[in-house]
């Protein structure tokens, strides 16, 4: 059966229970109003209200949209009688008692090809990438063959893999047959048809129905050309003379963000039938989701899932939803996280008193799955942007001091746990006090980002790479022993000995050494750590330009 069928198959079971259950409860609220007269008990018409409430948040999403919205109508009269203290009018009261009535028959005539069917298709995400390793793959087009054969064989420095072309009709060919991870374009394709590469692209990606993730390369930087390339959809813009770790930082940056590690959601409603059906859809549009029913379960399953975001219903028999997102905002580790409060709630008043409670969006139900998936996703993707500018280095992009620390105590506590071995790298530049008194500080940062992008490129997915400070780098590789880090540290020190940089004509190079140690080695992380920097030292006395693994007691 296909992912599609499957969610078809689970939304149409979803919908089928909340049918049963809604029949109970509009038979429970019948007969709790049946009869009463226009001074009916506050009790009864506050609970009568509540139920409303539901109907009105959940029927659509169930493929109800009639039941939503005659219960909204009846609600909002339920909660102005409940404000005033009295029901109005005698006729108005019979006339409530009888929509109330009415209600049972929008179960009977709703159809099952409604919202649920209708949305599976564009709830459910576009075919990913295989997480497995593999290199990455780059066609490139460049009317200059020797500009070609350079940039192949930069590019190839880093792992990638490269087929080049010089007529941009080759080059569809083949990417029509097996769409490559990212596209180098060259803007002006001397002689050919079209000449200019954006109009090439825009048209390509017309006939593929899809588009890939572009980058386009020209020696012109008047803005006319920068906004063809905007128009046609390009990622990125560098100009000629072309610096191959730069092209190389973008190639791996716009890949990431093909391969971005799921969303993670925790959903509380009191309604576990509702909260299922956003955990599916959820799921079915690329996201890990958990749900939780009580409110009081919320701290402990945030503290397992590590929310990028959470969604609240705003009106539960426990505590509100504005009250539980005041108490988890208590937590500085939940401050940052987004809160999204979902309630057939549409009064501005009250949507403004829930956010001023530590909510940042407010979702009214019925809401489509689009929009769901769409109001998840962008705030998921902010907090993490956010996040990502608190944690990493500006210059490297890699974890912050105190942050590569805190992953090394995090691993090495998890390692214990499994009985599994975890290592340390550190890595430091050669001589890197030349690089700077040669050819400058901004050089000096672009050999430093060469080599953060080398080290995120050849490690492991699992891999957390921090700058320790200036040109040392900390690595943790967990399940990983000193032997295995051995191997993966010294293949980065081979490619990043071979990067020629270039500054004004001239060409240099620049070398690494670095010391691995794993936790079989060591009582605790601080002695890890210090064993993995001995190993270094002893790397850096031995002549430097190579890696060592730590030998001692």
């Amino acid at each position: 059966m296909t992912d599609a069928a499957t969610f078809a198959d689970q939304l149409a079971a979803l919908r089928e229970q909340y049918a049963q259950r809604m029949e109970t409860v509009l038979d429970d609220l019948c007969l709790s109003v049946a009869g009463q007269s226009i001074d009916i008990a506050p009790v009864l018409l506050a609970n009568a209200h509540a139920n409303l409430h539901k109907l009105a948040g959940s029927g659509g999403t169930f493929g109800f949209p009639e039941l939503s919205r005659r219960a909204r109508v009846l609600e909002i009269t339920a909660k102005a009688w409940l404000d005033a203290g009295e029901v109005s009018e005698l006729p108005h009261w019979e006339a409530w008692l009888a929509e109330v009535s009415a209600l049972r028959g929008t179960l009977a005539v709703a159809g099952l090809s409604g919202v649920l069917v209708a949305d599976v298709d564009s709830a459910l995400p576009p075919k990913q990438a295989s997480r497995q390793e593999k290199r990455t793959r780059v066609v490139l087009v460049d009317d200059d063959a020797q500009i070609g054969e350079e940039l192949c064989k930069g590019l190839g420095q880093f792992g990638y893999e490269v087929s080049y072309y010089r007529l941009f009709a080759d080059a569809e060919a083949a990417i029509s047959a097996d769409p490559p991870d990212v596209l180098v374009v060259d803007v002006m394709l001397q002689g050919q048809v079209p000449a200019d590469g954006t109009q090439a692209i825009a048209a390509l990606f017309a006939r593929l129905h899809y588009t890939l993730p572009t980058i386009f390369i020209t020696s012109r930087t008047d803005f006319s050309v920068r906004l063809a390339a905007a128009k046609a959809g390009g990622d990125a813009f560098l100009t000629k003379p072309l610096d191959i770790p730069t092209l190389a930082a973008h190639i791996d940056m716009l890949h990431r963000e093909q391969e971005i590690e799921p969303y993670r959601v925790l959903i509380v409603d009191d309604d576990e039938v509702l909260a299922e059906y956003y955990r599916l859809t959820l799921i079915a549009a690329g996201m890990s989701a958990e749900k939780v029913c009580r409110p009081q379960d919320a701290l402990t399953a945030m503290q397992a899932l590590h929310p990028d975001i959470l969604l609240i219903d705003l009106y539960m028999p426990s505590c509100s939803g504005a009250q539980l997102a005041r108490a988890i905002r208590y937590e500085d580790a939940w401050l940052g996280m987004p809160i999204i409060y979902l309630s057939a709630e549409d009064g501005l008043d009250e949507q403004i008193k829930a956010l001023d409670n530590g909510g940042d969006d407010f979702l009214t139900k019925p809401i489509s799955d689009a929009r769901l998936v769409a109001a998840v996703r962008t705030r998921a993707a902010r907090a993490r942007k956010v996040d990502e500018l608190m944690s990493k280095d500006s210059l490297t992009g890699l974890l912050k001091h105190s942050n590569i620390k805190e992953r090394m105590v995090q691993e090495y506590d998890r390692a214990q746990r499994h009985g599994k071995a975890m290592a340390i790298a550190m890595v430091d530049m050669d001589h890197f006090k030349r690089v700077n008194d040669t050819w400058g500080h901004p050089m000096g940062d672009q050999v430093i980002k060469t080599l953060a992008h080398l080290l995120r490129q050849r490690l492991r997915r699992q891999d957390s790479i921090g700058r320790y400070g200036g040109e040392e780098f900390a690595v943790v590789l967990p399940e990983c022993d000193a032997a295995d880090a051995l191997r993966l540290l010294d293949d980065v020190r081979c490619r990043f000995g071979e990067i020629r940089f270039i500054h004004q004509g001239e060409s240099f190079t620049v070398t690494l050494s670095a010391g691995v140690a794993d936790s079989s080695q060591c009582a605790d992380v601080q002695t890890l750590l210090a064993a993995s920097d001995a190993a270094l030292y002893q790397a850096k006395n031995g002549g430097r330009n190579q890696v060592r693994r730590f030998v001692g007691g």
